[in-house]
């Protein structure tokens, strides 16, 4: 469920790309330094983003440095890592175990990788992350138990089921930010949660169906392939998106951010829209590209 808000970098300044590019690096040599290496692959679109807005609300200018990357040996401009970098990282850390342990509940054949994923690579991270925010960790685990509770009852209600992810980014953002997380910085994780699950349930309309796997949009519905989803369920679909997308710019405008602000407006008013045109101009196909 991760990967869907990025940039669009056609409509972004070199700088905000090169600045953005620099925190995706330093979040990824962070986790590596904060956890272990193998778990620098969870590094994802959504918390570079979470990364950066966090540091923008506390007002934590960026440190840059050269350093090289284990992918590629080339130095690259890194933004320096911090103790807010660590409290992003744990969250993270609790997001992906639990979204792999649900991947595990819901499918009928485990994948092999994530399971040996879970078990070998995040488990003792999960151990240290749920020391530091034992609050937080009860919370996702009440959150997925409610979310797989409706998916057992067959809730048709995309709202309802939307709501516990939604919930969840409300509360990592509070747990991060603590008395500076305002009601509107409450209200745009809120509503971006919501439009993550939508359109990572749309993205998954096909996968779903082949794997016969839950999918709120089959509730109630004879899904065939996806042409006759979009013929159907089309106009259902850019509502339920485009209301996600508009709660979030609406909650946006009242933030005041004192550094990052290039980019991240970016991202909340074109990429994720990007990203909604995307899943409803080309069936649902919205790939998650890589920068």
């Amino acid at each position: 469920m991760f990967g869907y808000v990025i940039p669009d970098k056609m409509n972004m300044f070199m700088k905000d790309y090169y600045n953005y590019k620099a925190y995706y690096c330093g979040l990824c040599k962070r986790i590596g330094k904060d956890c272990n290496q193998l778990m620098r692959i969870s590094t994802n679109y959504d918390m570079v983003f979470f990364d950066m807005f966090c540091h923008a609300i506390m007002d934590m200018q960026p440190t840059y440095n050269n350093e090289r990357c284990i992918l590629s040996f080339k130095k690259k401009s890194i933004v320096k890592g911090d103790s807010l970098t660590d409290k992003i990282v744990d969250v993270n850390t609790l997001l992906m175990y639990y979204k792999l342990l649900d991947d595990k509940l819901d499918s009928k054949k485990p994948s092999v990788f994530k399971s040996l994923a879970r078990i070998l690579v995040v488990s003792g991270e999960y151990k240290k992350a749920k020391k530091n925010f034992p609050q937080l960790d009860k919370l996702f685990n009440q959150e997925y138990e409610r979310l797989r509770a409706m998916e057992i009852e067959g809730t048709a209600s995309i709202d309802k089921l939307a709501d516990p992810f939604a919930n969840m980014l409300r509360e990592g953002v509070k747990a991060v930010l603590s008395e500076k997380c305002t009601t509107d910085i409450e209200d745009l994780f809120y509503f971006l949660g919501k439009w993550v699950y939508i359109i990572d349930a749309i993205d998954d309309t096909e996968k779903d169906f082949k794997n016969k796997e839950f999918n709120p949009f089959f509730v109630g519905y004879n899904y065939q392939n996806q042409d006759k989803f979009f013929e159907d369920k089309g106009k259902d679909i850019e509502f339920l998106l485009k209301t996600s997308y508009n709660s979030v710019r609406n909650a946006y405008k009242n933030i005041e951010l004192k550094c990052n602000e290039g980019a991240i407006t970016n991202i909340l008013w074109y990429g994720i829209l990007m990203r909604t045109e995307d899943v409803l101009g080309r069936k649902g196909n919205c790939k998650k590209i890589r920068i």
